[in-house]
């Protein structure tokens, strides 16, 4: 088997992806036909990200609404993904199925109420920080990590009753343990690393790895080069991004491993505007990879997914092994959460 029939013949999911609407491809073509010539099948999205401000409730209904008009435009290749079934349905159909999820939780403004109303509005994924700290707990750069709040702790117990999944990606370590060990549902890195090859601080230890999946949850492994070089300013490649798969694979099991991206990019004007912009208040984050590096070499674009597979394969990982990390682990993690 090719790594191209592998990705025909598997559920493939990407469990981060965001600015959804801001980055058109240079291709004469959508994002989405990008997405699903690509081999792609269910995409999560972040609504909002607490990027360079916290976002507000009225600014994740602004971007709720994109995404209703976007399937109702595109009906024949859109559907949005509210449970489990959805994702069989989006792939039998040849739709791009979308989850719609968010990076932080400061839209829910402090009010428990609002965990609802995300719920209600099709959000299934809730990462409860970004980088630094909120009212739920702490992010991966915060420099002292306080754990979970007496409030965090009530999202929490909100999320596991309504049937959203916990997302810990750019959390903090003793945030990060704490949720897993409070929920009852198991969470999931969306698109994170593993710090026993890089040190990045979104890189997870293994005793965050094999916790999380000791209640059933799991890691979306990111192709980020500042996440994946072995040797600093060396453009790492598709199979040391795979290096971190089995590695996952190896410590917490098949079931543990996953694909999360965190959003394909050309060099565009934007590109270069919003990269600059990052890295004033986070200098050195790149590493030195440029805006043609930003994932590893031979996994960093749509038209990629072939390519991953010929590496797993390579690997000597089996066609049902494959197929786990592709997809459909996450579709385990998600049937089992979403109510």
């Amino acid at each position: 088997m090719t790594g191209k029939e592998l990705i025909e013949s598997s559920l493939c999911l990407d469990c981060l992806y965001h600015t959804f609407f801001k980055d058109p491809p240079p291709e004469k073509k959508s994002l989405i036909d990008c997405f699903l010539d690509g081999g792609l099948n269910v995409v999560s999205v972040s609504v909002v990200i607490d990027e360079n401000k916290p976002a507000t409730l009225p600014e994740f209904l602004q971007e709720v609404y994109l995404f209703y008009v976007l399937r109702d435009a595109f009906p024949e290749k859109v559907m949005i993904i509210e449970k489990a079934e959805d994702i069989d349905t989006a792939r039998r159909e040849g739709k791009l199925g979308i989850i719609l999820s968010t990076q932080g939780a400061a839209c829910l403004e402090a009010d428990l109420r609002y965990v609802t109303i995300l719920h209600k509005l099709g959000a299934r994924i809730l990462q409860i920080t970004y980088n630094g700290k909120n009212n739920i707990g702490c992010g991966s750069q915060e420099p002292v990590d306080t754990g979970l709040t007496r409030f965090g702790q009530q999202v929490i117990f909100e999320m596991n009753r309504l049937g959203m999944v916990v997302d810990l990606s750019h959390v903090g370590y003793r945030t990060t343990l704490e949720t897993i060990e409070l929920s009852k549902d198991p969470c999931i890195f969306s698109h994170s690393g593993v710090k026993h090859f890089n040190p990045n601080v979104r890189n997870l230890t293994d005793e965050q790895i094999k916790k999380v999946a000791a209640k059933g949850g799991m890691i979306g492994l990111c192709p980020h080069s500042i996440m994946n070089w072995t040797e600093k300013g060396v453009w790492p490649n598709v199979d040391q991004y795979v290096d971190q798969i089995v590695y996952v694979m190896e410590l917490a099991g098949e079931d543990a491993a996953g694909i999360g991206t965190d959003r394909w990019m050309v060099p565009t004007m934007e590109f270069s505007m919003r990269r600059n912009a990052f890295e004033r208040t986070n200098p050195g984050f790149f590493g030195g990879f440029d805006i043609t590096q930003k994932h590893v070499k031979g996994f960093q674009y749509y038209d990629e997914w072939s390519s991953l597979g010929d590496a797993l394969l390579r690997r000597g990982l089996t066609d049902a092994q494959c197929k786990k990390v592709l997809g459909e682990n996450f579709k385990r993690v998600f049937t089992q959460v979403w109510k």
